[in-house]
């Protein structure tokens, strides 16, 4: 299969608080809370199951919008889950759980979600945007991807000990084995073609990898002198999450034996 440059999955703002059918038995509910780390917003998903509605990601602390996941719910959720542990995806899920009288898994609050037993749902475990990242196979060919893979963006990879480059290209490489037909991420539209997507995401992984240990001398540099030269023109609302990306891409080269942390900063190997 030929790697295409990657490209973008766009939609137009969604109508906040109202019930979106994705596919059968699939509901997405998007969380007024737009920025440049979150799109339009959160979505927060929820599964028709046999037991009852699963709640994935019930999104910011906003009453508005626990009541529409309810109401969408008909009032019943059986189970709330977290796919990780940023407050755009449970702020708001003790609230939910106290109105729903629903159990939470995953997350800072959530039980274990390996310990998740629903007939048709499978926890896929996919550390590396956070180490506690979980995304939630539904069956049919479809993942709920949380973060980990997004259409509209790129996912953010947060520096040790929050998060792992290695890992996330490890979660890459396993979800391409699995063959999904359609993503339904956290933030955006659905993925519908997969493949060529995780393809062509790996493919700019590796190159701004590349470009990074191309950066480095044999001289020590600071980091704000590499994320300089590295993201010219960078948005300052952007700035934090490059200099996370620019650590978690320096770890990876210091474990691939390619970068060294000095106290003068980071020089190649």
């Amino acid at each position: 299969m030929s790697v295409q440059p990657l490209s973008r999955y766009q939609e137009a703002v969604p109508e906040y608080g109202r019930p979106l059918a994705e596919a059968p038995g699939l509901i997405r509910v998007v969380a007024r809370n737009p920025g440049p780390m979150t799109y339009h917003g959160t979505n927060t998903w929820l599964i028709e199951t046999s037991p009852g509605w699963v709640v994935v990601d019930p999104g910011p602390e906003d009453p508005d919008h626990q009541q529409a996941v309810l109401d969408a719910c008909g009032g019943k959720i059986h189970t709330i889950l977290v796919t990780h542990s940023h407050h755009d995806h449970e702020a708001g899920a003790q609230a939910l759980a106290r109105l729903a009288d629903a159990p939470i898994y995953g997350g800072t609050h959530g039980q274990n979600p390996d310990a998740l037993t629903l007939p048709g749902l499978s926890p896929v475990r996919t550390p590396g945007h956070t180490m506690d990242h979980v995304c939630i196979d539904i069956g049919d060919g479809r993942l709920l991807s949380g973060d980990h893979i997004m259409g509209w963006s790129t996912s953010v990879i947060l520096r040790a000990p929050n998060g792992s480059m290695s890992a996330y290209l490890a979660s890459l490489k396993d979800n391409q084995t699995r063959n999904y037909a359609t993503l339904f991420s956290a933030h955006g539209p659905p993925v519908t073609e997969p493949a060529p997507f995780i393809a062509s995401l790996l493919k700019s992984r590796l190159n701004r990898i590349a470009r990074t240990r191309d950066a480095l001398t044999s001289t020590p540099q600071p980091e704000p002198q590499l994320l300089a030269g590295l993201y010219r023109n960078l948005p300052r609302n952007l700035s934090r999450a490059a200099a996370e990306m620019l650590g978690s891409m320096l770890e990876y080269l210091e474990a691939q034996g390619e970068a060294v942390h000095t106290t003068e900063g980071w020089r190649r190997d």
